[in-house]
C-alpha cells in the first residue's frame, strides 16, 4: 500500500509536530508513507509579494517550490526512521520495492523534470495549485492507494468542490476527484498521542501552500 501524506505548512512551526507526526504515523495501517511538506511562512511571504509587486505567477510558483524543498529537508531531519528522496526515479523504485516505510519526498525535481509529461491532471503554475494539489499529483503519478492531507483545522463535511470554494483545499484540487486513491483530511492538532496527552487546541498561523 502506498500512502501520500501532505504535512501542511500551518503545522511546520508547531513545536509538537515531530512527536505528534511520529505517533500518528505509527497508528496508521501499514503502508509506504510518502511525506510531502507544505510551504508555510516562506510561501506566505512569496504570496504577499506576488500580490503587491511585478513578481509573476511562474516565478512565484518556483520560488514556492524552493521553499517546499527546503522544508522537506528539515522535515526529514527531525522525523525518526525516515528516508529522504529527491528524485522521482528513486521514489518510484522505493515505492515499487516497498523498501522504505517512511519517505520525505522533495518534489522539486519531480515538478521540474517529470510532472508536465505524465498523464493526468497537469498542474498550473499559479496560486490555484498549492501543496494540496502537488501531493495529489504525486499520488496520481504513483498510483497511490491513499492521500492524506494533514492540516490545522477540522474539515467541513462538504464536497471537494465546496471545500475548494471555502479555501480548505486549493482551487485546483477538485481536478483529482476522479482519481482512484482514497482521500482523508486530518486535523493533526487534534490527534491524541497514545500516552493520553492531547496535542489539540493550537491554532495554525501559516498557510498550507
Amino acid at each position: 500500500m502506498i500512502r501520500v501524506v501532505k504535512v501542511g505548512g500551518s503545522l511546520l512551526d508547531w513545536p509538537e509536530l515531530p512527536v505528534v507526526l511520529d505517533a500518528w504515523l505509527k497508528e496508521q495501517p501499514s503502508a509506504s508513507n510518502i511525506l510531502i511538506s507544505g510551504g508555510g511562512r516562506h510561501v506566505d511571504v512569496i504570496r504577499q509579494t506576488s500580490g503587491s509587486s511585478s513578481l509573476n505567477d511562474e516565478t512565484a510558483h518556483w520560488l514556492a517550490i524552493d521553499a517546499m524543498s527546503s522544508n522537506s529537508r528539515w522535515l526529514a531531519d527531525f522525523l525518526p526512521n525516515t528516508a529522504f528522496i529527491s528524485t522521482y526515479a528513486e521514489l518510484q523504485s522505493a515505492a515499487a520495492n516497498n523498501s522504505c516505510r517512511r519517505i520525505v519526498f522533495d518534489v522539486k525535481e519531480f515538478l521540474r523534470e517529470h510532472e508536465s509529461k505524465l498523464p493526468g491532471s497537469v498542474l498550473p503554475h499559479d496560486w490555484t495549485a498549492t501543496s494540496d494539489s502537488i501531493a495529489a499529483r504525486v499520488a496520481e503519478a504513483l498510483g497511490a492507494d491513499e492521500l492524506v492531507l494533514l492540516k490545522s483545522a477540522d474539515p467541513p463535511t462538504e464536497s471537494i468542490t465546496a471545500l475548494a470554494e471555502r479555501g480548505f483545499v486549493d482551487r485546483y484540487f477538485p481536478a483529482f476527484d476522479r482519481c482512484r486513491f482514497r482521500r482523508r483530511f486530518v486535523n493533526l492538532r487534534r490527534f491524541v498521542v497514545s500516552s493520553g496527552v492531547s496535542k489539540a487546541n493550537s491554532p495554525g498561523r501559516s498557510s498550507d501552500r
